[in-house]
């Protein structure tokens, strides 16, 4: 069972993506980063 958290940066990120060979996600220890940009990518 998948226990992924959507976050709501999720859809910025891809619009970004599209436009940028380079998006850098930035934040505290322990939020989830990685784990967004391996569920992204």
């Amino acid at each position: 069972m998948d226990n992924y958290i959507y976050r709501d940066l999720t859809s910025p990120i891809l619009n970004a993506k599209k436009f940028y060979p380079v998006v850098m996600v930035t934040g505290a220890r322990q939020v989830g980063k990685s784990t967004l940009c391996k569920h992204i990518y």
